[in-house]
């Protein structure tokens, strides 16, 4: 599979930053189909909420998937191997 970068975590950046950019579009464009009033207010503030939680949650999942790794990695590279096999 070939993406358009050399890098897997540059094409997630790349893909946070177009749900960031297109969401806020969408969701304009899903309120414009409802009558004026207090829920399309609703919607749009609701919705803005819904997609920086989503955003917040994949970059915080982002971030600890990468700490977790390179520490995980710091751990076994600094553990004597003492495995005993029977």
């Amino acid at each position: 599979m070939t993406t358009f970068t050399k890098n897997r975590s540059d094409f997630f950046y790349q893909v946070v930053g177009a749900i960031a950019m297109i969401g806020p579009i969408l969701l304009v464009f899903a309120a414009g189909t409802l009558p004026e009033g207090l829920e399309r207010g609703e919607l749009i503030v609701s919705g803005h909420g819904v997609l920086l939680a989503v955003l917040a949650t994949a970059l915080g999942l982002r971030t600890a998937y990468a700490l977790g790794f390179s520490k995980a990695l710091e751990i076994a590279a600094s553990e004597p191997n003492s495995s005993v096999t029977a």
